[in-house]
């Protein structure tokens, strides 16, 4: 690809939509040019704050100037989006969870091989300096061999995300929107995905799961255990168990700092050594960045995030909702 800019559409004009567009803006390398949305006037908001186009979602996937489109809308209209996006040979980046099922991830998997465009989910956190490093140390031997990680993450939903993930027909719930971060920094952790889960939920007014358990079994003996919820206040907090030590890292999702606690085999903690680093205030510019740098060397999809850990996460959280007997009113 060319020098220029990376151009980006986005299709969703929501929270998480702005995000990713102020973190476009700072990005040296990118040019946010047009927003689409199903609310006419939330798309023309959205283009007056950010002084690019607004249109309707044919129109921006059509455009030759834009080179990559993000995804921003509820889950249950991922998979559409995404498939138009592709099906207009445009590079795409989705917003976590990358589809509903597994079956419409392998969908957009294979429309975008047999298209040869780029596709990414977009899990932001995975980027974040603090977890880049975490994982670099624990590879280096940081507490010896890892055997057990533990993940507590949930909150009260406030007002202006409580219809998205409480509405089935949205797609709610908590392991699609919240319980996907441990999962999946579980798996970027160990560098190996669980071979026995076993899982449990509680269900909330409206259907969706709202508290989950959930316990993983890795080939390499390792083990985590994960508990969410988008109605309970929880403290946010993994703490990683290994051979010589244990890593404790508060505020995990995001957060910029753990303390790293060593031993020698016994119960006697021999030092503690804290770890922080230095993150943008809008951690979304660091997945701009990968995005921009895989296009740059023509990928097809990012090393960080390959399209086979997706789909072999949403095959994960599908056999959780089995296990439940829940699926979505639209399935």
């Amino acid at each position: 690809m060319a020098s220029t800019s990376i151009r980006w559409g986005i299709i969703g004009a929501g929270i998480i939509a702005h995000k990713l567009a102020q973190a476009v803006q700072e990005d040296t390398d990118s040019e946010l040019v047009a927003v689409a949305s199903r609310t006419p006037e939330k798309a023309a908001a959205f283009a007056a704050e950010f002084n690019i186009d607004a249109c309707d979602y044919e129109t921006l996937v059509s455009r030759a100037d834009i080179d990559v489109v993000y995804i921003a809308t509820t889950h249950n209209f991922h998979h559409d989006n995404a498939r138009l996006a592709l099906e207009h040979n445009k590079s795409v980046l989705v917003e976590k969870p990358f589809t509903v099922n597994a079956d419409q991830a392998s969908a957009l998997i294979e429309l975008a091989r047999a298209r040869g465009v780029f596709l990414m989910e977009a899990i932001w956190t995975r980027f974040l300096p603090a977890q880049v490093n975490l994982k670099t140390q624990l590879d280096n031997g940081l507490i010896g061999d890892v055997r057990h990680l533990t993940f507590s993450f949930g909150a009260f939903v406030p007002p202006h995300y409580e219809k998205r993930l409480k509405d089935p027909n949205l797609a709610g719930g908590v392991t699609l929107d919240m319980g996907i971060y441990p999962l999946t920094f579980a798996n970027f952790l160990l560098g190996e995905r669980p071979e026995t889960v076993k899982s449990m939920a509680e269900f909330g007014a409206t259907g969706v799961d709202e508290l989950a358990m959930y316990l993983l079994r890795y080939p390499s003996g390792a083990t985590a255990s994960i508990s969410t919820s988008c109605s309970l206040k929880m403290k946010p907090e993994a703490t990683i168990y290994g051979t010589q030590g244990y890593v404790e890292y508060p505020g995990f999702q995001q957060g910029n700092r753990f303390v790293h606690h060593r031993h020698d085999g016994s119960n006697e903690v021999l030092s503690s050594q804290p770890f922080e680093y230095s993150h943008h205030a809008n951690g979304f510019v660091y997945q701009v960045a990968e995005v921009v740098g895989c296009l740059r060397a023509g990928q097809l999809e990012s090393a960080v995030i390959p399209l086979e850990e997706t789909r072999s996460m949403m095959q994960l959280m599908d056999g959780m909702r089995a296990e439940w007997d829940f699926r979505y009113p639209f399935e």
